[in-house]
């Protein structure tokens, strides 16, 4: 799965939410319900294909915070190499798990600034490495020396920085995939107001030992292919 088809699940999060009609709750399979439909008469399939999407939207959204706020963290140079070498030597999910329980679950938006912001610290020594060798170069020395301003800098510059964020960037989804999913199969990530893999897999997946349904083994499924194809290529680890 390339970077452009990881940006492109980013409009999944303004889709709206499915209908509710709870008295059409928990119908079979049929040929207008593939997988049937949910406790609360939403077409399984459509709510699996949909609770997937916002996932991989919010994942890249996370994974785009991350990259940014590993950059700033990146380009002063080794000085706040000690500030964060704590939160590089843990895992996000060790911070994120205690302070989800604490507040009984946490909405998209904080999810998603503090599971970027943990991020982060992770991506910062890639990135300064790649930064550093840009700014030591006799192009980025000769446009300080000619005084060019920084809009213009910028301008001409972005393009080889995104270049260099994009070869991280889907080690940074997948990590922030698996975060939003194991908090929401926890019951930790966002409410019911927000659908999502995480409390798709929470609210199914215990039904596998008891009275199994086909959204249950359909979510399974969507967990194992998206484990396969969410794994960075060998073009984007170059």
């Amino acid at each position: 799965m390339s970077t452009v088809w990881r940006l492109a699940f980013l409009a999944a999060l303004l889709l709206p939410d499915l209908a509710l009609d709870p008295f059409r709750g928990g119908q079979q399979g049929s040929l207008r319900h593939l997988l049937g439909t949910d406790e609360l008469g939403r077409d399984a399939l459509v709510r699996l294909l949909l609770a997937a999407a916002r996932s991989l939207g919010f994942a890249s959204a996370c994974a785009l915070l991350a990259l940014a706020l590993g950059l700033l963290l990146a380009w002063p140079g080794r000085g706040l190499a000690g500030a964060w070498s704590a939160l590089r030597g843990l895992p996000p999910l060790l911070f994120l798990l205690p302070l989800a329980a604490a507040a009984g679950g946490l909405d998209p938006l904080p999810l998603g600034l503090l599971l970027g912001t943990l991020l982060a610290p992770h991506l910062e020594p890639a990135l300064h490495t790649r930064v550093d060798l840009f700014r030591r170069s006799p192009a980025w020395a000769a446009e300080r020396t000619l005084g060019a301003p920084w809009p213009s800098i910028l301008r001409r510059w972005a393009p080889y920085g995104w270049r260099q964020a994009a070869a991280l960037f889907p080690s940074a989804w997948l990590a922030a995939l698996w975060g939003e999913a194991t908090l929401g199969a926890l019951g930790l990530g966002p409410g019911p107001g927000h659908d999502s893999l995480g409390r798709l897999l929470a609210e199914e997946l215990p039904r596998l030992s008891a009275d199994p349904t086909p959204l249950a083994w359909a979510a399974l499924a969507t967990v194992l292919l998206l484990a396969a194809l969410s794994a960075p290529s060998r073009g984007e680890k170059d």
